[in-house]
């Protein structure tokens, strides 16, 4: 049993709100059946008076401030953070720098304005759960400019009750991030290129050590330990080749048992894309079996992350949950790590672009594997392909993003108001109601009764109390009575 304290509205005396949950012999409510059943917790609230009865007659608000399903995007670190004064410091150009360069789809460059930056830190805010903090993580990045905006986009998440990714630990791309000494321009020995990505990224002196429990960074505690494997080997070819692993999977095996090695409390996912979007299921298939064989080679690996960049526009709900149920065979949790849509190659409209994007978080949504859905990125200039899912450059909402404000902002995150209570003093959520963090208000005569993040996680029940008592309208109308006859007899007795 918890128990919360907190005060009455406009006045200084105190309720208790008692919470029960299911298990040690406590009679529950209910499993929750139906549509969803899996996202939802039944919920009890009752309403007492001080001496613990009942008070029927009060009403209850019942609001969502939290999915307890992770609901996240991809982050600019610095444009999440900077100050106003930091930014009014900078030329024009340093402004742009804080957003993608997008001349190479033919999108000018945008100078941001304060308000944009105001704009854009309140939306991740109010909008998500859940950040993944790029580029200044990737390997290249990271070296030549250090940890400063990582560390603050991670600290500004968690004062706000966010939850953060690491990405990505290791990408075996010969390009960005790779730094230029190891591409394959640069001729590096396999040896040479091999201890420094060890050193750089998979020691006790690397990135996951510094953002540990006992680093000096901020601890993450869910890394991406390997970025498409699918699509990017030069780092195990080259290894490869010098005899340093004998195969490719011995190879990336090793990158999860050094990670597990150095946190051990981690959660370690792999990520790759072209998995959901494609015209078969063969890269489903290709990627299940790999993960299988890196788990047979040692691999730990925790998580799947899925990114969901959206190409291939004639993608059918069906086949998005075919190959959710393929990589499910393994037995790991999936998550959608990079929700968009592409639609600077070819036009797709904004009515096709609000059906992907509803099928793909309702397959997520429902499906009992998945544990978490992230765009990647939100706003159009802040976005690497130009085209976010939410808003326009002058933050207008687009009509693609209806699903988003319909699902995740509405229909799964319910605000219920003058809810009625039984003879009991109880009110029970019919059909359940999504987990999360809620808050929970009581009225009745003027006064509240409220607890605020509260977190429903499993079925349970939570008593608020009122402070003193309040009778209850059949006693209010027998006091009445009463003290009527009293006063009609003492008139009687006076009139002798």
């Amino acid at each position: 049993m918890r128990c919360w304290t907190s005060h009455l509205t406009g006045s200084s005396r105190l309720f208790l709100a008692f919470l029960f949950f299911c298990g040690g012999g406590l009679v529950c409510a209910e499993m929750v059946t139906g549509p969803l059943a899996h996202r939802k917790s039944s919920l009890t609230v009752s309403v007492e008076d001080a001496q613990g009865n009942p008070l029927s007659q009060a009403t209850i608000n019942v609001r969502m401030t939290r999915h307890a399903f992770q609901f996240g995007t991809q982050v600019k670190d610095r444009l999440f953070t900077i100050s106003e004064s930091e930014f009014n410091g900078l030329s024009e150009t340093q402004k742009q720098n804080l957003l993608p360069n997008l001349t190479s789809i033919g999108v000018a460059r945008y100078t941001p304005t304060w308000q944009d930056t105001v704009n854009y830190r309140t939306t991740v805010l109010e909008q998500f759960n859940h950040i993944v903090p790029t580029n200044g993580m990737q390997w290249t990045a990271y070296n030549n400019s250090g940890p400063n905006n990582p560390d603050a986009a991670i600290n500004v998440a968690y004062a706000n009750g966010m939850t953060a990714k690491g990405h990505s630990v290791v990408w075996q791309k010969d390009g960005w991030p790779t730094p230029n000494e190891f591409r394959s321009a640069s001729s590096p020995t396999a040896q040479g290129f091999h201890d420094a990505l060890i050193n750089d990224r998979l020691s006790s002196g690397g990135i996951m050590a510094r953002y540990s429990s006992t680093g000096a960074g901020p601890n993450i505690t869910t890394w991406d330990v390997l970025n498409e494997p699918l699509h990017e080997d030069y780092y195990m070819n080259t290894f490869v080749d010098a005899d340093i692993y004998q195969s490719n999977v011995e190879a990336m095996a090793d990158y999860f048992i050094r990670a597990k090695q150095i946190r051990p409390d981690a959660i370690l996912v792999i990520n790759d894309y072209n998995i959901l979007s494609s015209q078969n299921d063969n890269n489903a298939i290709a990627y299940r079996n790999l993960i299988n064989d890196l788990q047979a080679a040692g691999a730990e690996i925790d998580r799947i992350g899925v990114q969901a960049h959206v190409g291939f526009t004639s993608l059918s709900k069906e086949a998005i949950d075919l190959r959710l149920d393929i990589i499910a065979e393994t037995g790991l949790a999936i998550e959608i790590t990079e929700f968009d849509i592409r639609d600077d190659v070819t036009p797709v409209s904004a009515t096709r672009q609000a059906e992907i994007f509803e099928d793909m978080l309702t397959s997520a949504f429902e499906h009992e594997s998945v544990m978490g859905f992230n765009m990647w990125g939100f706003w159009d200039p802040g976005h690497w392909r130009g085209n976010g899912p939410l808003f326009d450059e002058d933050w207008v909402i687009k009509e693609e993003a209806s699903p988003w404000f319909d699902l995740v902002q509405g229909e799964w995150k319910p605000e219920l108001f003058d809810l009625t209570l039984d003879g009991q003093g109880q009110w029970m959520a019919p059909e359940g109601l999504f987990n999360g963090t809620y808050e929970i208000e009581a009225m009745l005569d003027g006064q509240m009764a409220s607890v605020s993040g509260f977190q429903l996680l499993e079925n349970g029940q939570i008593t608020l109390r009122m402070a003193t008592a309040v009778p209850e309208p059949s006693t209010l109308a027998l006091t009445s009575l009463v003290c009527g006859m009293l006063s009609c007899r003492r008139h009687r007795k006076r009139k002798k």
